[in-house]
């Protein structure tokens, strides 16, 4: 049949109207487009047109069709049949027309008016062996000194007797008939309407050679699994600072496989909690529990074993009041840092450290620690008895005008809670309708609110 009433254009038809015209023409006579009774004379359909298309889409063959009624000349033959379906599907056109092209052209993201593109597709990816996957606890002091571990790995490299061929090297072969030699095959798969890629996969006949082999050919090392295993030990370094879930990778380290890069070996490490220390960022925090005579006095004693085995001692200043919820801050004890000291004074290999913040817990003495009256007589004349803020005082002083005619009732029995036995607050619905807070006015306020 004519190429030029395949794709239903003139002999005289621009490129551009070739173009158009087979658009239309794909498109209706798509496989997907149409039922699954159908798909067979679709498919032949499609052939067709693609085959009719690259000839007269390339100007050197379309002069030869027209004078020779070939694309490749006097001597050539009819235009290669329905070779131009293989190209198509990305088997190297002369137009480059690949499995991407062929993609964007169907989803109107080609590169030009007609959604055609040009551009060639890109080369496949090397197919690569799995990464393996090794995850290990660590102690914070490993982190903080840093660490090499070491661990024993069995993978598969290539047979070192038959170089990964799985057969002797004069073995007797024959080119393998299912992919001509090739040791692919090429599939078409359709991932949606619209949507067709082509895949290159391992020939099952020849396992991706391209050759067979008689069967009492096969390495007397692998018996022709062309790999074998070898057993390892591979070093893994933490860095001094390193953090919790990070990874070391040894890059191609992984299986080895015959046409394939060998994937990674990837060792993540987690840190287990510390009974001391908290990490944040650089920073390491802790609690440290002293008596209320310390919190007033000041104190000097071991506080901590560093995560390096050092002892911590600290001295506060003597009538250095401390307070319920200050931190002692000891500059430059934290985790070290991954950035580099920019210090003039240091060396250039030196590393930042971060702080260790220490939080201070308050324990106070017993109910009656005294142990004579004149022990709370000593002790009120020696502390403070008045308030040092005046707002603090006004806040708190009853005038003295007020207290007059007032009843004083002196009340002993009295019972000391905490925060977390007071009663909490629930909502309550008054006659179905709406909701509030126990002791709050009709706007939501409190009742009574303070001064």
């Amino acid at each position: 049949m004519d190429y030029y009433e395949i794709l239903e254009v003139e002999t005289s038809a621009t490129t551009a109207e070739i173009k158009k015209s087979y658009r239309k023409l794909a498109l209706r006579y798509h496989p997907d487009k149409v039922n699954e009774e159908g798909r067979d004379e679709a498919e032949a359909k499609f052939k067709e047109l693609t085959n009719a298309y690259e000839v007269l889409i390339d100007e050197t063959k379309r002069h030869n069709y027209d004078l020779y009624g070939n694309a490749e000349g006097p001597n050539g033959d009819n235009g290669g049949g329905y070779g131009g379906y293989d190209d198509f599907y990305g088997g190297g056109g002369a137009n480059g027309f690949g499995p991407e092209d062929f993609y964007r052209f169907f989803n109107g993201m080609g590169g030009d008016e007609y959604g055609y593109a040009s551009s060639s597709p890109p080369k496949p990816a090397v197919p690569r062996t799995d990464d393996a996957t090794i995850e290990v606890d660590v102690t914070l002091e490993d982190l903080f000194k840093g660490k090499v571990i070491k661990t024993t790995i069995t993978r598969d490299i290539l047979c070192t007797l038959c170089d990964g061929v799985g057969y002797k090297k004069n073995a007797i072969n024959k080119q393998c008939p299912d992919c001509d030699g090739k040791g692919v095959e090429i599939k078409i798969k359709r991932y949606g309407p619209g949507i067709i890629r082509q895949e290159s996969v391992n020939c099952t006949k020849c396992e991706g050679r391209g050759k067979i082999y008689r069967s009492k050919d096969k390495c007397k090392k692998c018996l022709g699994s062309r790999v074998q295993e070898e057993t390892k030990i591979y070093e893994f370094e933490i860095k001094k600072g390193a953090h919790s879930g990070e990874s070391i990778v040894l890059e191609g380290a992984s299986d080895q496989a015959p046409g394939k890069q060998s994937g990674d070996i990837r060792l993540t490490y987690n840190c287990k909690p510390h009974d001391s220390f908290q990490r944040k960022g650089d920073d390491l925090y802790m609690k440290y529990k002293i008596t209320l005579v310390e919190l007033l006095s000041g104190f000097s004693k071991i506080v901590a074993k560093h995560l390096d085995g050092r002892a911590l001692k600290i001295t506060t200043p003597k009538g250095k009041v401390l307070r319920p919820g200050d931190f002692i801050k000891l500059k430059n004890e934290g985790m070290p840092s991954k950035k580099k000291s920019a210090s003039w004074f240091s060396s250039s290999s030196s590393q930042k450290r971060g702080d260790l913040y220490i939080e201070l817990e308050i324990e106070f003495p017993q109910d009656n620690w005294y142990l004579e009256k004149n022990d709370l007589v000593s002790l009120l004349n020696i502390l403070p008895t008045k308030l040092q803020n005046k707002l603090d005082i006004e806040k708190q002083e009853i005038p003295s005008d007020c207290l007059e005619d007032a009843n004083v009732e002196d009340i002993s029995d009295i019972i000391i809670t905490n925060k977390q036995l007071l009663p909490q607050e629930k909502e309550h619905h008054e006659n179905g309708h709406g909701h509030g807070h126990r002791g709050q006015g009709s706007n939501g306020q409190p009742e009574c609110p303070q001064q």
